[in-house]
């Protein structure tokens, strides 16, 4: 039963989630004003603001103007009940759980915001490094404080000089700034080798995507949803990880 009670408030979590980052896109301020339908702007009424249940039972479309809904509101949703309701049983106290539901939020609003617009906002990467640093200097992180200023360092840093090689030779934009201010709050908050394990898992599940989606309709390809999983896998499997790396 607590189980199921998590996940139903972590689905309403997933919500409000995905209002910061529509949103943060618009330029909207978060609680301005209640919910609307971004096509013909009417007010959603709270039985049709249910999370996923509302999408199943309107099939996808707006009540008022029978316009589409996108897919990102029931999958941010669900995305963030599965990856949240177990994150309450790998921590230890309320002051870690707050650190890392920081974190796995920023990580959540990141991802809905690549995939809607190719764009992930400073103030879900850049700007939480610094709290980062604090959580990790009052011990609330597996990681050290030094092992958090490296692992921002580091995840900046080797992005940007994939970025850099590959504009080099290439003369192309490669990785977005996005990709390594978002690499760069992971490192902050898992470390050097979370880095590591992130830009594995990425490349391989971006790879795979890519191949896929390019089958149905050719586009660019968001990177920083795969970083996200990358982070998301390492956390609940990072013995795992570390063994792999370390041989």
């Amino acid at each position: 039963m607590l189980v199921l009670f998590l996940f139903l408030i972590f689905l309403c979590w997933g919500s409000f989630l995905n209002v910061v980052a529509h949103r943060s896109i618009a330029g909207v301020p978060f609680l301005k004003k209640r919910s609307m339908c971004p096509n013909c702007q009417n007010l959603i009424p709270w039985y049709y603001n249910i999370p996923v249940f509302s999408f199943l039972v309107l099939r996808g479309k707006c009540a008022c103007c029978k316009k589409g809904i996108s897919w990102l509101y029931p999958f941010i949703e669900v995305l963030t009940a599965v990856f949240m309701t177990p994150l309450v049983f790998y921590v230890h106290g309320p002051f870690q759980f707050l650190a890392y539901f920081v974190f796995f939020s920023a990580l959540i609003v990141s991802t809905r915001t690549d995939f809607q617009a190719m764009v992930i906002p400073q103030i879900f990467t850049l700007w939480l490094v610094p709290f980062a640093l604090l959580f990790a200097f009052y011990g609330l992180l597996r990681i050290t404080f030094l092992w958090s200023v490296l692992g921002a360092v580091f995840g900046y840093g080797i992005l940007w000089l994939v970025a850099a090689l590959f504009k080099f030779f290439t003369k192309k934009e490669g990785l977005g700034v996005g990709d390594m201010e978002l690499l760069c709050l992971i490192g902050a908050f898992m470390g050097p080798l979370c880095v590591w394990t992130t830009i594995f898992v990425a490349s391989i599940s971006g790879l795979v995507y890519s191949l896929f989606i390019f089958r149905v309709c050719p586009k660019k390809i968001p990177f920083g949803p795969f970083l996200a999983l990358g982070a998301v896998l390492y956390f609940f499997f990072q013995d795992f990880f570390i063994a792999f790396l370390l041989g």
